[in-house]
């Protein structure tokens, strides 16, 4: 217990004696050597949203995929592998460390090889979620991933892996149709997309994967793949993925935003992450995930989503 006595060296300070201490002005600059490791303070992002008629369809001509020669190309990445769980013992008893490892369908990876290194981690002040290279500078998204408060910021981490990322740019623009904040409802469920733009080009490094608008009669085939981060597996640091997933339309959506349904694993985190197959020509993203129930999980896509990406790109090129 402290005695008051300043020159006290066995007692921590009082919060009096640490306002006088420690209540210094910044002097000088950063040394040159060392300021290549301060990572610049992420600037708020600017919005812009588009205009759309829920009774007319958007243009549904897809936008491509890009394949990067230098990754090379698989049909299923490589595996990853979660660390033991950390044995944590207080007085000869065993204790659960705060991470959740589940067994289900989803299976980490860590591979950069196209096109699963082209998924992202997205962070706002709001939290994370998911994302995958769309474009050049193009990261699409769900959402309410996004901050939508005036002086949002964020970042996008390309293949987080643990404590490996394999780049880092900030989030400069943010393209939509609506502003989904808070919990989705089934009203926003549909258009619960939005894409981002980049500092950096990161998607000339890592490639990026093309969009389709997705037809009915795809309904319960097993085309679909899953990657993202849920926060159920590996304390959402690394990528999981899934295949052979289905997806359903449901006959009452219409219009140019669609919502489909889906028994693919899906838990926080995994939100704003591709639901997509293979075409001949490389992959492509008919929807993001959006929501769960009780009974089923849900995704977000329709001509809307085609459009947006592609508005994104042409203006933001």
């Amino acid at each position: 217990m402290t005695n008051g006595n300043k020159k006290d060296v066995d007692s921590p300070l009082s919060y009096a004696q640490i306002t006088e201490f420690f209540d210094r002005s910044a002097k000088g600059g950063i040394p040159k050597d060392l300021q290549a490791m301060l990572i610049p303070e992420v600037k708020p992002y600017k919005f812009k949203g588009l205009e759309g008629q829920k009774k007319q369809q958007a243009e549904t001509k897809p936008t491509v995929p890009m394949i990067p020669k230098w990754f090379g190309v698989s049909p299923a990445p490589c595996k990853g592998k979660l660390p033991k769980p950390t044995r944590v013992s207080l007085n000869g008893k065993d204790l659960k460390p705060l991470t959740v490892f589940n067994s289900e369908d989803r299976r980490i990876y860590n591979d950069i090889s196209y096109p699963w290194g082209t998924i992202c981690k997205v962070i706002t002040s709001s939290g994370s979620g998911s994302g995958v290279i769309v474009g050049p500078r193009h990261v699409l998204t769900a959402s309410h991933v996004v901050d939508w408060s005036s002086n949002g910021a964020g970042t996008v981490e390309v293949h987080r892996s643990a404590g490996s990322v394999r780049a880092t740019t900030s989030i400069s623009r943010v393209w939509f149709y609506t502003k989904v904040t808070g919990s989705v409802s089934w009203f926003e469920v549909d258009e619960d997309y939005a894409v981002l733009v980049t500092a950096d080009r990161i998607g000339d490094l890592f490639g990026w994967m093309g969009t389709r608008t997705y037809s009915s009669s795809w309904d319960d085939e097993p085309y679909w793949f899953n990657i993202g981060y849920p926060g159920s597996i590996g304390s959402a640091l690394r990528p999981t993925f899934q295949r052979d997933k289905k997806l359903d339309e449901p006959w009452y959506d219409l219009g140019p935003a669609r919502s489909m349904s889906t028994h693919a694993d899906l838990t926080p985190g995994n939100s704003g992450g591709p639901m997509f197959a293979f075409w001949n020509d490389g992959p492509y993203v008919v929807a993001v995930v959006s929501a769960e129930d009780s009974d089923e999980n849900w995704c977000a896509g329709g001509s809307w989503l085609t459009n947006l990406v592609r508005h994104a790109r042409e203006q933001d090129a």
